[in-house]
């Protein structure tokens, strides 16, 4: 239903009721009616668009989506890590499998879907979109809700989704996910990927976007050039990205004691209109003061100039981590709260509590926890990136570089950029997604960077095969990174230069004046000359850098494993589908674990006969480190005592119990 003016709105209203009226003894009218009541009456903020049904969706109507494993196509070039796959297939039926195996999972996912820019770049139900379709924006916009609403599901409980898009999308982009991410922060990072192309007026556009989805209480991690030193662990609660009509649910008074302690918290804006207490617009919703409990007072989100916003955290959380001790209250005299509420970021929490962190209670009637000698950096990553490594020109020389020769693929990413973003998101054992993996440049940058701080990430491509993409490019790229071989039977390699900071130093005007500055930047070269092969100079935000690169190490081919499986089809209408689905059990068990069933190391049992031979034949066996067994095999006692020392895996039902039953089968 599209926006409509209040007016208008009860205009049509009071014509539908005088419809209703004469029609009030046909059950099928009054219903058809009352649905569309139904939508006047519903209120709309955000971003309306119309809903499009792709035939992807329709064929999961009367087909079931497999995974089928290419052995030809697998990998195998670091015995003993986890395994990396690509997905052949349409994303949506590849995400749809991933919620069976990877369901708050996923730690990081990067995407760089089509921009739309009307020139055709964006294919829709096979069709490519262009300027000419009157929906051309909403079918860009269903196509993406309905991927980024299965990708949201994916990410583990601290799970970060970054996006890349260009200014033809952006701000629809950064509309629907604050509205299906409602509990999380989006901010958006302009990078320059262009010396520039002029489109409209003049203007010429150097720029494209990223979009980060992250928790509230993510911090990306600085390099060493953005820290900035603080003593203090606390932040304030306040998120002021946002206000109540964005985030209702985060928006509620926090009543705290004459003794600085919080004493519980009252409903939140959202509570209110579902109680029905509040009835008024989200936007004129006002804070009262005056609904605290005797004793307490109300502290409202507000900023430090007095404009409303929202908490970081819904009344659960706080209420939980202060009774954790991870919530500090401190006296304000100014503004209209008496307090302000701060809190502690989930990374320093998650130290504390793994012992990286010393913590005592100062106030034994207060829980707030105080933090030993804590000193740390302030995150302060820019939201502009202007590095000349992200442009787009260098993502085409890292393809041309892989395959020793120029490839034919538009705008590809350059590996600089995703390293960037994969630095800033994930940890060392991070599983990165891309479901929209293009030429494979995620994949060569988690394989880098792995190769580079000794991580242990691992990636999940998907793809579809048009135009030849995956056969000709996405797959033979990531074969050729991590075997070092091209096809035509030369060597890849690639350069990995260590740069380390070796002064960091604030810009002052008696530096300008004197030779001050240059001086010490001699010194330190002077010290170092032994150390490094080459010296590089930064002048960036009043701050001189000085840093020293090391050797150029050449690698050829970065080790790792890597499963590769095509997307297939059941019918529905097929007999015996159980049987079917057994067939592509394998595969599911493969991409949740991260592992080969080998037949040596990982065993797949699926019947009590095949437990009985196993049982027979243990003793050649004597590498078994997991056995994935269906939950219709009874291991005997001895059997039981037998595989004591392995790891017991059972079969899950969610692979494919729902589709069994919508057919009238199980296993």
């Amino acid at each position: 239903m599209p926006n409509l003016s209040q007016s208008k709105r009860e205009r049509m209203l009071a014509f539908l009721q005088k419809i209703k009226d004469e029609h009030r003894d046909d059950d099928d009218m009054l219903i058809a009616l009352g649905e569309i009541e139904s939508e006047l009456t519903s209120k709309k903020y955000g971003l309306v668009w119309e809903q499009h049904e792709e035939a992807v969706d329709v064929m999961m109507r009367d087909n079931i989506p497999v995974f089928t494993e290419v052995p030809e196509r697998e990998i195998t070039a670091a015995p003993g890590q986890g395994y990396n796959f690509i997905l052949e297939g349409d994303n949506l039926h590849a995400l749809h499998l991933l919620t069976k195996t990877h369901r708050g999972k996923i730690d990081v996912i990067y995407i760089d879907p089509p921009y739309n820019t009307k020139n055709k770049d964006f294919i829709y139900d096979d069709k490519r979109i262009d300027s000419s379709d009157g929906f051309q924006h909403s079918k860009w916009i269903s196509f993406m809700a309905e991927r980024l609403r299965i990708a949201g599901n994916l990410l583990s409980k601290n799970g970060i989704m970054a996006i890349s898009i260009g200014y033809h999308e952006v701000n629809n982009l950064m509309m629907l996910c604050q509205e299906m991410f409602s509990t999380k922060n989006v901010v958006c990072v302009t990078v320059q990927t262009s010396s520039g192309n002029a489109v409209q007026n003049g203007f010429t556009y150097v720029q494209e976007y990223i979009v980060f989805v992250t928790p509230p209480e993510f911090e990306p991690i600085e390099l060493e050039s953005e820290k900035k030193e603080y003593a203090n662990p606390y932040h304030g609660m306040n998120l002021s990205g946002f206000n109540q009509t964005q985030r209702p649910n985060q928006v509620y008074p926090i009543f705290v004691d004459s003794d600085g302690r919080i004493a519980g918290c009252g409903k939140t804006l959202q509570e209110r209109i579902d109680d029905g207490s509040y009835t008024g617009d989200k936007s004129d919703f006002q804070f009262d003061y005056n609904e605290a409990p005797d004793g307490t007072v109300a502290i409202w989100p507000i900023t430090q100039r007095g404009d409303a916003c929202v908490w970081r955290l819904i009344p659960e959380k706080l209420k939980q981590n202060w009774d954790l001790g991870y919530i500090k209250v401190v006296p304000n005299k100014k503004g209209k709260n008496k307090y302000t509420i701060q809190y502690l970021s989930g990374g320093i929490i998650e130290q504390i509590e793994e012992g990286e962190l010393e913590t005592y209670q100062p106030d034994k009637t207060i829980p707030t926890l105080e933090v030993v000698g804590f000193k740390t950096a302030a995150s302060s990553v820019p939201t502009i990136w202007t590095d000349t490594k992200f442009l787009t020109s260098a993502g085409s020389k890292d393809i041309k570089a892989v395959f020793g020769c120029k490839v034919d693929f538009p705008f590809p990413k350059p590996i600089a950029l995703i390293k960037e973003i994969l630095y800033r998101t994930s940890k060392s054992n991070s599983l990165v997604l891309d479901f929209f993996a293009g030429s494979g440049t995620t994949a060569q940058a988690v394989l880098e960077l792995n190769h580079e701080d000794n991580g242990s990430r691992r990636f999940i491509l998907c793809t579809n095969n048009e135009n030849n993409i995956c056969d000709a490019i996405t797959y033979p790229r990531v074969k050729t990174v991590i075997t070092g071989n091209r096809a035509n039977g030369t060597t890849y390699t690639y350069d990995n230069q260590i740069r380390t900071l070796l002064l960091d130093k604030k810009i002052t005007l008696s530096d300008l004046k004197t030779t001050t500055l240059y001086d010490e930047i001699v010194s330190v070269k002077k010290d170092c000359e032994q150390e490094f092969c080459k010296f590089s100079t930064e002048i960036k935000n009043g701050r001189a850098y000085l840093y020293g690169l090391g050797e150029q190490v050449r690698v050829g081919g970065v080790a790792a494993n890597l499963l590769f499986y095509r997307t297939d089809f059941i019918s529905k209408d097929a007999e015996y589908i159980a049987d079917h689905l057994l067939e592509h059990i394998r595969e599911m068990i493969q991409l949740e674990h991260g592992v080969k069933i080998d037949g040596s190391q990982y065993l797949m049992i699926l019947s009590d006969e095949e437990a009985d031979e196993l049982q027979e034949h243990w003793g050649e066996y004597e590498n078994v480190k997991a056995i994935y067994a269906s939950k219709e095999v009874l291991f005997t006692t001895e059997q039981n005592a037998l595989f004591a020392g392995v790891e017991i895996h059972t079969i899950p039902d969610y692979y494919f119990n729902f589709e069994l039953k919508e057919v009238g089968e199980t296993w």
